[in-house]
């Protein structure tokens, strides 16, 4: 049975049935409210892998609000519980987690490690260049392999030429192909950095356009990078817009609009844009 209410959502998290966890955690999904931090931190240590997972990646688009319950969790965690606890910090994508990060390396799951490395380079965490390089010796193929894309993700020459000296010391034919993709990508964003260009950070649109459904909070958040680097595609908008109506945010909505009106070019384009926004949110 669906949840009605945020208090029914957060006592179903407790449910022996795993069906009205879910349920629950599809209703918190679209909530966002704080007082469901705290339950959902208890979600990720559930039995049930995805009520886990889903639990985390809810958590990762609260933001900072729940950032220092979330490492304290993190800091006191093990195995399992905590690998699922730095997937939801890693989502958070707050360079204040790094020190987190960093400790982890060394811990006793890879899992663990694997996302903990893989959030540095996401991170551009360049000071911990020792600190990812060390999981290029890892036993775990995985960790050794997140390592690599970390280092693409930072795309200094020194992380490059770390990129290049694993792929001459690793004869598998998997791993070096991994390296060279690693290493195109490095690249790009080298030359795009030496040029002065901003690094884009977004998801393609219809990449997000299928966590509507699914993960509405991460749609919104995805669709946000696009406002915040300036682009001027009238899509992220639109879809905002709907977003934030379907779940009555109706400052957010208004701001987003505000925020087209000055943003787009085209007045006359954009206002009928920008009625037809309001007559799909109002249906």
């Amino acid at each position: 049975m669906a949840q009605t209410t945020i208090d029914d959502a957060i006592n179903g998290l407790k449910d022996d049935d795993v069906n009205i966890k879910m349920d629950s955690l599809e209703y918190l999904m679209n909530v966002n409210d704080e007082i469901a931090i705290d339950p959902l931190i208890e979600a990720t240590t559930d039995d049930n892998t995805q009520v886990r997972f889903k639990a985390a990646g809810i958590l990762g688009n609260f933001g900072d609000v729940a950032f220092d319950k979330l490492t304290d969790k993190f800091e006191n965690a093990e195995g399992k519980n905590k690998r699922f606890l730095a997937y939801a910090l890693k989502e958070m994508g707050n360079s204040n987690a790094i020190p987190y990060f960093v400790d982890a390396i060394d811990d006793e799951d890879f899992g663990v490690r694997k996302m903990s490395v893989r959030a540095l380079g996401e991170l551009q965490a360049e000071n911990e260049l020792d600190v990812i390089s060390k999981c290029l010796e890892d036993e775990d193929y995985g960790v050794c392999l997140a390592a690599i894309h970390a280092l693409s993700d930072l795309a200094t020459p020194e992380a490059i030429d770390l990129i290049k000296k694993a792929r001459s010391t690793n004869d598998e034919k998997r791993f070096k192909s991994s390296c060279n993709k690693a290493l195109k990508k490095a690249k790009k964003v080298a030359d795009a950095k030496k040029e002065g260009k901003v690094i884009s950070k977004v998801m393609p649109l219809s990449t997000i356009k299928g966590f509507e459904k699914t993960n509405p909070q991460k749609a919104i958040k995805e669709y946000e990078k696009y406002l915040e680097e300036g682009q001027d595609k009238d899509t992220p908008y639109k879809r905002l817009c709907i977003l934030y109506s379907n779940s009555t945010d109706f400052d957010n909505e208004l701001r987003v609009l505000d925020r087209a009106l000055k943003v787009l070019s085209d007045w006359k384009i954009w206002k009928e844009k920008f009625l037809q926004i309001w007559r799909e949110t109002l249906v």
